[in-house]
C-alpha cells in the first residue's frame, strides 16, 4: 500500500479534520512494537498514577512525573519516513515531536475517553500539532475505539470544557455538550497497524472496552516547526502530571523556524 496521502486523502484531512491512510506498519514493526509495549507495561505496572489505560511520555527513559519509565524504542515508529511523509503533506516539512501517549484500554475494563480536544494546555505557541495514533491492534466500535465530530477543528479555537472526575474516565477534561452531536460523530475503525492522522483542534473520544478484545494505541504528538513549544508556560499546567514543563523536542524533519525551541530540555 503506498505510503503518501492521496489529494482527495489531504483535502478530507483538511475538510474532517482527520484522516486514514491506505497504509498500515511492516509486519515486523508492529511485531516489535507490540513487543516494546508489553514491556513498557511490565516495566510499570503498579506505578501510581499511571494505568495500562493511559500513560504520558512513553518514550522518555527516564521517569516523568507521573512515574512512568519509559522506552525510547518506541520512536522506531514515528521516524519511518512513510509517516514523516503522510505528515509532511498536511503539517509542512518542519515536524517536531514533543509527546507520547498510551491509550491501552485492556479487555473488559477499558476506560472511555470523554469528548475532548487535546490542545486544552500545551504550551505551543501558536497552537498546532498533528497526532499520528498508532494502532496495535484492532480498533472498532464493541472495543471502544475512537470517535469524533468532523469538521469540529475548522474554527481553530479550544471549545469551553469543564472538569468531570469520574472514576471510567482516562481523562477528566470533558467539552461541553453542545459541542460534541452524536448525529455528527464517526467510528474510527483500524486493523492492526494502520494508523489515523488527526488535528489538534478536532472533537473527539471513545467509549469504555467491555469487550473481550483489547484496543491498545500509541499517540505520537508533531507540531510545525513554525510553532514554539514554551517550557516555561508548561509549569503551568492543570495537569502536573504530564509534565509539560520538562517534555523533550525531538527534531524529526526540517528545520526549527522560530529559534526559540529548547532541544536540550528534558533530555
Amino acid at each position: 500500500m503506498a505510503a503518501r496521502l492521496t489529494q482527495q486523502q489531504v483535502a478530507q484531512y483538511h475538510e474532517d479534520g482527520l484522516v486514514i491512510p491506505d497504509w498500515r506498519l511492516p509486519d515486523d514493526v508492529l511485531e516489535r512494537l507490540r513487543d516494546n509495549y508489553d514491556r513498557l507495561l511490565a516495566a510499570n505496572r503498579g506505578v501510581e498514577g499511571a494505568s495500562e489505560d493511559f500513560m504520558v511520555g512513553a518514550h522518555v527513559e527516564s521517569k516523568n512525573a507521573m512515574g512512568v519509565r519509559g522506552m525510547p524504542e518506541l520512536l522506531e515508529v514515528i521516524r519511518l519516513p512513510e509517516i514523516l511523509d503522510m505528515v509532511e503533506q498536511v503539517a509542512g516539512p518542519d515536524l517536531v515531536l514533543w509527546g507520547t501517549t498510551v491509550f491501552g484500554k485492556p479487555a473488559g475494563t477499558g476506560k472511555a475517553t470523554p469528548w475532548h480536544q487535546d490542545g486544552d494546555y500545551y504550551p505551543i505557541e501558536p497552537l498546532e500539532t498533528t497526532t499520528v495514533w498508532v494502532s496495535l491492534d484492532h480498533a472498532r466500535p464493541e472495543n471502544g475505539c475512537m470517535r469524533y465530530i468532523a469538521g469540529s477543528h475548522k474554527e481553530r479555537r479550544l471549545f469551553p470544557h469543564h472538569w468531570n472526575e469520574r472514576p471510567d474516565y482516562t481523562l477528566y477534561q470533558e467539552i461541553d455538550e453542545e459541542f460534541a452531536p452524536a448525529d455528527r460523530a464517526r467510528d474510527i475503525v483500524l486493523e492492526p497497524g494502520q494508523i489515523s492522522i488527526h488535528d489538534v483542534y478536532l472533537v473527539h473520544g471513545s467509549e469504555a472496552n467491555t469487550s473481550s478484545e483489547r484496543r491498545a494505541g500509541l499517540v505520537f504528538r508533531i507540531m510545525p516547526g513554525s510553532s514554539h513549544y514554551n517550557h516555561a508556560k508548561g509549569g503551568a499546567s492543570d495537569n502536573p502530571s504530564h509534565d509539560y514543563s520538562r517534555r523533550p523536542l525531538f527534531p524529526l524533519r526540517g528545520e526549527d523556524r522560530t529559534g526559540q525551541n529548547d532541544f536540550q530540555i528534558g533530555h
